[in-house]
């Protein structure tokens, strides 16, 4: 191998290194970009799941609230249908001529 042959394969090499360095740089590049990408979805993520969870516990409560509500309307439906019941009664025995005349 002549010195000029020699010249270039190291030419070669060291042009092939340099590449490969830039090349190497680049990538670590990306893959640092890429990590902050990862960061934020893994942040976002997590505040998502935060607010669910608040959304449910918000909805429990309003729904607790509901069927507190609705068991109270209920009571006083049943309450009301004894009193329209024992009025239908008295409404009954005074058709019936049971009622007393004066």
């Amino acid at each position: 191998m002549t010195d000029e042959e020699r010249q270039r394969t190291m030419d070669f090499i060291v042009e092939q290194q340099a590449k490969l360095s830039v090349n190497h740089q680049k990538s670590d590049e990306r893959i640092g970009r890429l990590e902050r990408i990862v960061k934020l979805m893994v942040s976002a993520g997590r505040r998502t799941r935060r607010h669910v969870r608040e959304m449910d516990e918000r909805f429990e409560q309003r729904f607790a609230r509901l069927i507190d509500a609705l068991t109270t309307l209920a009571e006083g439906q049943a309450h009301t249908d004894r009193r329209l019941d024992a009025l239908i009664d008295i409404v009954r025995e005074g058709r019936n001529g049971k009622s007393q005349r004066l």
